[in-house]
């Protein structure tokens, strides 16, 4: 069998797994939350809670065996599409897109995130209040707030994630299952997205498309559609635009420095606006945009370079309180970068990582609510594993080094 028929049948592969982690995902549906009063929905919604939710043990079963399955069609992608040519850009994003589009009617079911990103779109255009100021407990008449977590708390990102929450709740016409779909939509368009910036990057700094290997690790990632699309967290609407201003400042730095600057600027800014994360990354657009006016720092500063200072620098947030000392989502940061990262122990640390990542969730299922212990486990799972896991990938890899060279 070719390689492109192997591919054809991974995403075929991914494509069940999707379909069959949607109807999965029912079962973490929050109990005070009726998505449709369907009779027949309605049977299988209590049927799913009867059979996992009220099993934990066998939830937490089903679910390790869902991320296994992700991670074997992803690694064994990685292998494969390194010896495959480049499918065609839009025949890439359709197949992927079809691939996981089960997913766009799961259930949200490792996250309760996208609830507030509703609710507080609500505040504004319903209550005409500013949810970075007052809290969804001061509008408990509303039942929205009945599954809501985190109701005690303003808004946790800023003006900008707001301001672009409006668009999808707006259309949504203030009724529920179709704003919650619009806003799935929404994390969609932010893969969409990704794909267009990291394509011209690429088509900047390669001269040719983004290839099939740079695709599939980062888009085939479980990270990536599992976070994005069925949790619907919005880092990539953070990451977007940080990318794009990167890449105008590092485009032709010979030609229209002022207008690029400052779109490069905008668009900076607005990412901050969305998560105030991207200033960590404050020294790396400096040092680009010193690049555009300095001649000498031209051939020095590699765009491969600042992306690796760049996923580095971002993956550092993750060993914060504030991110628990290491949410799933937050590993999106650093892993967008990796098209233009060479360096292989890098590359391995983030795929490791983006493993324990998933498995964090493992302790929360089994017990079904975050305790002391439960928050204790789940840093030794990412940390532990995550860090073992990627010493032994690397005492393999030298130890395939070694023999490759006796055999020459």
């Amino acid at each position: 069998m070719s390689s492109e028929k192997k591919i054809s049948w991974l995403l075929r592969a991914l494509f069940g797994l999707s379909l069959l982690y949607a109807i999965f995902s029912y079962a973490l549906t929050d109990p005070n939350l009726v998505l449709i009063s369907w009779p027949p929905y309605w049977r299988f919604q209590q049927w799913m809670w009867q059979t996992f939710l009220h099993q934990r043990e066998l939830l937490t079963q089903v679910y390790v065996l869902f991320i296994t399955g992700f991670f074997v069609v992803y690694l064994f992608g990685l292998k494969l599409t390194t010896h495959t040519q480049s499918l065609s850009s839009k025949k890439l994003l359709f197949a992927y897109l079809l691939a996981v589009s089960p997913l766009f009617f799961s259930y949200n079911a490792l996250s309760h995130d996208v609830f507030n990103y509703i609710f507080n779109a609500k505040m504004v255009l319903v209550y005409q209040a500013n949810p970075h100021v007052q809290v969804a407990l001061d509008f408990t008449h509303d039942n929205w707030t009945r599954f809501m977590h985190n109701t005690h708390t303003p808004a946790p990102y800023g003006y900008g994630w707001t301001a672009l929450s409006l668009i999808p709740y707006a259309i949504g016409f203030n009724t529920f299952l179709l704003t919650w779909l619009l806003f799935r939509g929404w994390a969609v368009l932010s893969i969409v997205l990704l794909f267009w910036v990291l394509q011209k990057i690429s088509l900047t700094i390669n001269k040719k498309s983004l290839s099939l290997p740079a695709f599939w690790l980062v888009f085939l990632n479980p990270v990536l559609f599992i976070e994005v699309i069925a949790n619907q967290h919005n880092d990539l609407w953070m990451m977007v635009p940080a990318l794009a201003a990167l890449w105008l400042l590092f485009d032709q730095p010979t030609k229209q420095t002022t207008p690029k600057l400052l779109a490069s600027s905008l668009l900076f800014g607005f990412s901050t606006l969305i998560k105030f994360a991207t200033l960590v990354i404050t020294p790396v657009w400096l040092l680009v945009l010193m690049r555009r006016v300095i001649p000498k720092l031209r051939n020095s500063l590699s765009w491969e370079r600042l992306s690796w200072w760049s996923s580095i620098l971002l993956f550092l947030p993750l060993l914060t309180l504030r991110s628990q000392q290491f949410l799933p989502w937050y590993l999106l940061w650093s892993l967008v970068w990796l098209p233009f990262i060479k360096k292989p122990w890098w590359r391995h640390w983030l795929i490791t990582f983006s493993l324990t990542a998933m498995l964090r969730y493992v302790p929360w299922l089994w017990v079904g609510e975050y305790t002391q212990l439960v928050l204790t486990q789940q840093k030794w799972l990412v940390w532990g594993g995550g860090i073992g896991l990627w010493l032994m990938s690397q005492l393999w890899f030298l130890t395939q080094r070694v023999r490759y060279n006796r055999e020459q």
